[in-house]
């Protein structure tokens, strides 16, 4: 028996054990930034992969997890994460987003994609590898974030403990091959409460990423509106229907709060903010396809201070940020608003001809998974290191609903990616092909 053979055999008899270990996971309610809940979820994890014979290891701060295989001198690495948006809208779901229920061949859940799933699944074609009994050449570093959805401070720390792994990818997108992803920017616009008219209460959005689905606003004479969409990942806004955006509409000329004007003016949904004109506009950069910069509403809220607006921006790489900021200089003064950039990353594209993604392109070959080497419009932690690319785990076909409420990955694809998986490692760690 080939080894491809017996890695695919040991996968498919892995099925139930990891839905329950997903399930296990899933039950955490760790939306990014809540430290106990995502402390938790991280022990549980690695409890997980000792349990499996994995040796394990935790930065000081307990929000970043190591598990080790292999030797060598050369590390590849596996960067995923536990933490999770939150779940927008209850009412949404066809099933409870922190129980992990199976149905119509789905487990549906908060992180079944994004990224809970992802990193059962590395943990398992590990074991599925480690099994094998192979000589290695270098070692597989499976790397646990808690805070990829937020500031990535677990990053920061693991970066000041340890050493970086030389090359590897992030499962936490789509197949095929993402070599280059866009940039990542939250700009925080506020408008003082004399541009505002009569606004008593504003809510909407519970992420910085996620096109928000619901939105809620009511003025000091007692009118309330409440605008519904639907959620998606705010790199792709195109995919759902913003509920920032609908709620800006409500408003009819004039007097319009200066917000709504500036919602309304740049901020619509027929251009994802093209019209900020924050670079030419197009999706080509030296000659590549590489997707065009968006700018899209994702939270509001009235506070002491005035109105409080987040713009997500997914800037084409070669963009730069002082471009960026130029573009909101430029119209700040005709709407009132001051703004800052919480949150900055430039975008990342990696050389196709690396050795590591042509390994990648065999084991696409083997499984007969189409591949190709395209542009993300999100970030994953790929951008962290140097050399990483993501890759997965969402197959062709299959629903890509990150963000979204209803969140689920299929058992069959489960279970084909994560051989994609362990092929990979085996091929790229082990002494024997």
């Amino acid at each position: 028996m080939n080894i491809k053979v017996k890695l695919d055999l040991a996968i498919e008899k892995q099925q139930a054990t990891m839905v329950e270990q997903i399930k296990r996971l899933l039950r955490f309610p760790s939306v990014t930034g809540r430290g106990e809940e995502n402390r938790g979820c991280l022990e549980s994890f690695l409890a997980m992969a000792r349990e499996m014979g994995f040796f394990t290891r935790c930065t000081a701060e307990k929000d970043m997890g190591i598990v080790e295989l292999g030797q060598g001198s050369e590390a590849m690495g596996i960067l995923v994460h536990l933490d999770v948006v939150d779940a927008g809208d209850l009412e949404k779901w066809k099933h409870p987003p922190f129980d992990g229920t199976v149905d119509q061949g789905y487990l549906w859940g908060r992180g079944t994609v994004d990224d809970k799933g992802p990193a059962v699944m590395s943990l398992v074609a590990m074991k599925a590898v480690k099994d094998l009994g192979l000589p290695f050449h270098r070692k597989i570093r499976l790397l646990v974030g808690t805070a990829e959805e937020g500031e990535w401070t677990d990053i920061q720390h693991f970066k000041e403990q340890f050493s970086l792994p030389d090359f590897g990818y992030s499962p936490d997108g789509e197949f095929p091959i993402f070599y280059a992803e866009k940039g990542y920017a939250d700009v925080e616009l506020v408008f003082p409460h004399d541009g505002q008219g009569d606004i008593e209460k504003l809510q909407c959005g519970d992420s910085n990423n996620t096109v928000p689905s619901k939105g809620m606003l009511e003025t000091k004479d007692g009118r309330r509106v409440i605008s519904q969409g639907e959620s998606i990942h705010s790199s792709t806004p195109q995919g759902g229907d913003n509920a920032l955006v609908k709620l800006c509409q409500c408003f009819d000329a004039p007097n319009l709060p200066d917000f709504v004007r500036f919602v309304q003016a740049y901020l619509s949904q027929e251009d994802y903010g093209a019209s900020l004109a924050i670079d030419d506009g197009g999706d080509e950069w030296m000659g590549e396809i590489l997707g065009r910069t968006t700018a899209v509403p994702t939270r509001a809220t009235l506070e002491k201070d005035g109105v409080h607006l987040v713009v997500n921006v997914r800037q084409r790489v070669g963009t730069t940020r002082q471009q960026m900021e130029e573009a909101f200089q430029r119209l700040k003064k005709s709407y009132g608003f001051r703004f800052q950039v919480t949150n900055y990353m430039d975008g990342i594209r990696v050389d196709k001809d690396e050795p590591f993604l042509k390994a990648m392109v065999r084991v696409h070959e083997e499984y007969g998974v189409p591949c190709e080497f395209l542009a993300a419009p999100g970030t994953s932690y790929a951008k962290a290191m140097h050399r990483m690319v993501s890759w997965g785990p969402v197959l062709p076909g299959e629903p890509s609903c990150a963000h979204q409420e209803n969140e689920r990955i299929g058992l069959s694809a489960m279970v084909l990616a994560t051989k994609m998986y362990a092929r990979y490692i085996q091929q790229m760690t082990t002494l024997e092909g």
